[in-house]
């Protein structure tokens, strides 16, 4: 009789004895599929296998993601207007498949403050100054050709978006690079994101749909990116009378 409840004792702690002995995969081995999974839509069994609450975390990437494309979408748009809701997902849907085509990163670092491990990304991301820039130099120049398109705002929207159209896919990956430090840590073999990063996370996002970092970046690279504008000399404009 003792050696069965042995038996079973044995049966019903080993499996638990298994799963706090687990050891995660190393930290530099687990940064690259937070990425992968946050920015480039790959949500595969690595991701699920080593990080815990991984279908949490996916569902908050994607609302995350979702946020980011609507505010760069308004953004570019420069309007506070209402924009129709299908040309709103096309223009997102452009700015997120070229983010992930063109943008790059590399783990730069990675150090260890029991139990937290900082790891550092280096990040080169979207050029969104430079898409600003050619999407204001075209709509001058179609404004140049024709005046009457400043007097109506409608218009306006309406050129503006078929420029971004074309100038999400021609827009590369700026040439430097921006750094974020994310705080991981491990827990019963798995990996997690230590809570309290909001700002940390955002600093990714911005990193790759921005190339910069922060807000203050952001604001500071659009003001310069106004400067760079030429402003087209195409003679006297035409009217429509």
């Amino acid at each position: 009789m003792k050696k069965k409840w042995l038996a079973m004792v044995l049966f019903i702690l080993t499996p638990l004895f298994i799963a706090g002995c687990a050891q995660a995969i190393p930290a530099k081995e687990a940064a690259p599929l937070l990425i992968d999974a946050m920015i480039y839509q790959k949500e595969d069994e690595s991701f699920e296998s080593n990080f815990a609450n991984s279908e949490t975390l996916t569902t908050a990437f994607e609302k995350h993601r979702e946020s980011f494309e609507e505010n760069f979408t308004k953004g570019l748009l420069q309007s506070n207007t209402e924009i129709d809701e299908t040309v709103a997902k096309k223009i997102s849907g452009l700015l997120m498949t070229q983010v992930q085509e063109v943008t790059s990163y590399e783990i730069k670092k990675v150090t260890e403050t029991k139990p937290i491990h900082h790891v550092t990304y280096e990040i080169k991301g979207f050029d969104l100054s430079g898409l600003l820039i050619r999407t204001t130099q075209e709509l001058l120049a179609r404004i140049q050709k024709d005046n009457q398109i400043a007097k109506d705002q409608k218009k306006v929207i309406e050129e503006t978006i078929a420029i971004i159209e074309a100038q999400i896919p021609e827009t590369k990956a700026t040439e430097t690079t921006t750094e974020v430090t994310l705080q991981l840590k491990e827990n019963r073999g798995k990996w997690e994101i230590v809570a309290g990063q909001d700002e940390a996370l955002a600093s990714l996002y911005l990193s790759f749909f921005a190339g910069v970092s922060n807000d203050e970046e952001l604001a500071k690279e659009m003001a310069e990116a106004v400067t760079q504008v030429v402003v087209p000399s195409m003679g006297e404009p035409k009217t429509n009378e």
